[in-house]
């Protein structure tokens, strides 16, 4: 059940006592049920108007020390409080003003006795009015010593606070951004500023300009966390008037109960003339430190040398005996230091042929040098054979006599053994590389599985091979295609293959290689499959082409019964290159089927339409003369019609010409095409002044003239004219202008003319071909007006071609 005091009691207890007790018209007090005021944390003693204890509960009478058995109901509540009371109250004038308070029934609020060294009370008296009196007694113990603990943070405060002020260093307290909270008077005097004009400020500005990033740099660590304290950070603080002042600064943070930053506290110390008195000492050490590092200089190269290297070095005397060896050496030699120390060399490590070279250098004064040198550990046999690089130097006295010698040594096994790897991945690679190359210069499929095979054959060490294919619809059987070196009984015997038997459909079924080898663990069937092949080992390799087996690539040795792992992957790179390579040529098969086909589909089309439109032709001839009137227009319509499909034929045939012919540009002289194509328009109006120009071009050129000429003609109508100009155009080209007054072309559709089949223009295929020569000749082609600004008056077709040099010059296939 929950404490409360007096004061706090709910009002339903009220009720409930009044209820309890009818016939008492006492005050409130005497209304509150005992077992209400047991659960006060307040002592409770209530007086009636004879000072007869009416009520009292377990707190009072805990505090009198008296048992709670006790029934104190009905005895004298003064002399109660005189003897039990009172005695524990230390200052007797307060004790008296308690009693006198009860005793004239006088109201006393918060009276504060001390009852033992460290415990306190308040007591209260009231007085209802109907004569009763209310003894209430707090215990304050907590609060007094709450008050005691402030005064006493306050005396300390106080005290930090005349320290920090009367500091003889400068103190800076600092929000986390770093500006400045409080400052002392030491650091106030440090910056020659008052202290109030310094609260507030952010502390990068009283920090000389290069030493700021140092001062941010502080603030920042305690930004992120860093539990500090930092010391020694110096730095350069620029006072108001002067030159900057080093100082060193200490920093520690403040963080509150949450461990959020809330206060960085800066102590600054003046250190200009530790400064001075360090630059001096630092002169007078360095002038001592480069006396020594002279003297010094030889013995720390040495052990710098000696012991932070992994080369193996080691100092004989001219005996060879070892007076000084490095921890890499002595590692490697299976010897402590110690007992390699005074020993000769050749006695722990006998070696004639390396004697004699010490022997040389020690009486030549040469040294030596050898790389990669073999070397063989006769106490630890276990490390096999290991590759060196090593050098004999010798040092010689101020006479140039030898009194010792350096031996280092470098351990290179394992590079050698790199270097050795790499020499088989390349030659990996370069048989892959030549059977790739053998491959892509086939243009059969034959010619690819020879290739592929000889190059196989011939980088990785086989004697016998053979390439097997998959033939029939049923892929039941692979036959050889091609072989070499294989017996005739091999022949014989496997010509053919069984593609869905065993062991041979983990390869032509399943897509998976096959190594046989002829080793002790080889079981009988692949002892038989060799003997059946003439060999020792043999790898089967299937060829893949568009995810399905279409062969497979048999490689076999006479000699060596193993295949090494290297040489399976490359044969395996080998089969899936040689299978790309067999669907590149089942590709390329198809492509050239597709491409007869289309030839004779389209041969049959131009040929029978040409043969059409002829017999149409001569018909309407027949006609012309029979026919009149009505029927002579018709007839008119016809023979356009035939025209125009003897034109489309002709231009298609042009096309198919311009597409199979390899280009070869040679010197063409234009004035004479040019003078030809007019020569089919005799009726046509067409002025030409002539021209000296020879042109990179093939035969075709007139049919680029043709279509210009024949276009104007077709839409410019018989009362059409025509001018051609030949112009000197940038360097080494020459401009030709075919103009005509025919009805012009809109500018919105002049690119689309030349566009093939295109559906904004009906000027059919002719203007098609006239930009695929241009463009095969290294020029452009395009159209404007013939007047400027006035299409109605005509076109201007104007093309560019590029002018010989006087020579043949053939232009790159296309």
């Amino acid at each position: 059940m929950p404490k409360f005091t007096v004061d706090q009691v709910p009002p339903q207890i009220h009720r409930t006592a009044e209820r309890i007790m009818p016939s008492t018209p006492v005050s409130n007090e005497l209304l509150i049920p005992r077992a209400t005021i047991d659960e006060l944390e307040d002592g409770v003693l209530l007086l009636d108007a004879d000072r007869r204890v009416v009520r009292v509960n377990r707190v009072f009478q805990s505090l009198l020390s008296l048992p709670d058995t006790r029934d104190l109901t009905g005895a004298d509540g003064m002399a109660l409080v005189r003897t039990h009371l009172a005695p524990l109250i230390d200052d007797v004038e307060t004790a008296g003003r308690l009693l006198e308070a009860l005793r004239d029934r006088e109201p006393l609020s918060g009276l504060e006795c001390r009852i033992a060294p460290d415990r306190w009370m308040a007591c209260s008296v009231r007085v209802p009015g109907d004569g009763t009196a209310l003894l209430l007694v707090s215990d304050i113990s907590a609060r007094k010593k709450s008050e005691q603990r402030c005064r006493r943070l306050e005396a300390e405060q106080r005290h930090y606070r005349e320290l920090f002020d009367l500091a003889p260093d400068g103190y800076f307290v600092c929000d986390p951004e770093g500006t400045i909270l409080d400052v002392n008077r030491a650091g106030a005097l440090l910056l020659a500023k008052d202290r109030r004009n310094l609260i507030g400020t952010p502390g990068t500005d009283h920090i000389a300009p290069e030493d700021r990033n140092a001062y941010r740099d502080l603030v920042a660590q305690f930004g992120d966390g860093a539990p500090g304290p930092l010391r020694g950070i110096e730095v350069r603080v620029q006072p108001a008037t002067g030159e900057p002042i080093p100082v060193s600064l200490s920093a520690a943070a403040v963080y509150d109960d949450r461990d959020s930053l809330t206060e960085i506290l800066l102590l600054a110390r003046d250190i200009t003339h530790r400064t001075q008195v360090d630059a001096e000492r630092e002169r007078l050490l360095a002038e001592n430190q480069l006396l020594a590092a002279n003297l010094a200089k030889e013995s720390d190269v040495l052990r710098t040398i000696m012991e932070h290297t992994d080369v193996h070095l080691a100092y004989l005397d001219p005996g060879f005996r070892f007076v000084r060896v490095n921890t890499a050496y002595a590692g490697g030699s299976g010897y402590a230091k110690e007992e390699l120390l005074g020993r000769g060399h050749f006695d722990l490590f006998p070696n004639p042929e390396n004697q004699a070279i010490f022997e040389q250098v020690r009486e030549t004064g040469e040294a030596f040098r050898i790389y990669a040198k073999p070397f063989v550990y006769e106490n630890q046999p276990e490390r096999g054979t290991t590759c060196w690089d090593w050098s004999l130097v010798p040092v010689k006295d101020t006479q140039g006599a030898v009194h010792g010698l350096v031996f280092s040594l470098a351990d290179v096994t394992e590079r050698i053994r790199a270097e050795e790897e790499v020499r088989i991945r390349n030659r990996r690679l370069a048989v892959l590389n030549a059977v790739i190359t053998a491959s892509a210069s086939a243009f059969t499929l034959d010619e690819l599985l020879d290739n592929a095979l000889d190059a196989s054959l011939k980088n990785l060490g086989f004697d016998v091979g053979s390439i097997y294919m998959l033939e029939g619809a049923d892929r039941m059987h692979a036959v050889i295609r091609c072989h070499r070196k294989v017996s005739e009984f091999t022949l014989m015997q496997n010509r053919t293959l069984n593609t869905h038997h065993r062991p041979y459909n983990r390869v032509f079924v399943a897509g998976q290689p096959w190594f046989v080898e002829g080793t002790a663990h080889a079981d009988v069937r692949d002892l038989d499959v060799l003997a059946d092949f003439g060999v020792t080992s043999l790898a089967f390799i299937p060829l893949v082409a568009e995810s399905s087996v279409v062969g497979a690539l048999v490689v076999g040795s006479t000699s060596t019964p193993e295949i090494p792992r290297e040489t399976r992957q490359v044969l395996e790179a080998i089969g899936r290159e040689v299978g790309s390579g067999v669907l590149r040529g089942i590709l390329y098969s198809r492509l050239e089927e597709a491409h007869r086909e289309a030839n004779l589909y389209l041969d049959i089309l131009t040929h029978d339409i040409r043969n059409a439109d002829n017999v149409a032709n001569i018909y309407a001839e027949l006609l012309d003369e029979r026919l009149s009137g009505k029927e002579r227009e018709y007839l008119l319509k016809l023979r356009a019609g035939i025209r125009k499909s003897i034109e489309i034929t002709a231009n298609v045939a042009t096309i198919r010409k311009i597409r199979e012919s390899r280009t070869v540009l040679l010197p063409v002289d234009l004035d004479g095409v040019i003078r030809e194509e007019i020569a089919r328009y005799p009726e046509t109006r067409i002025a030409y002044e002539g021209s000296c120009v020879t042109v990179l071009v093939d035969g075709l050129l007139s049919e680029v003239v043709t279509n210009l000429i024949g276009n104007a003609v077709k839409h410019g109508g018989p009362d059409v004219e025509i001018e051609i100009l030949v112009e000197d155009a940038e360097e080494g080209t020459v401009q030709v202008t075919v103009a005509d007054t025919g009805p012009g072309i809109p500018k919105e559709i002049r690119e689309a003319v030349f566009a093939r089949f295109g559906q904004e223009s009906s000027q059919g295929l002719g203007l098609s071909i006239v930009r695929m020569l241009v463009e095969r000749y290294g020029g452009r082609v395009w159209v404007e007006d013939r007047v400027p600004g006035h299409p109605e008056e005509g076109a201007a077709f104007r093309f560019t071609l590029r002018q010989a040099d006087g020579g043949e010059s053939p232009a790159p296939d296309t």
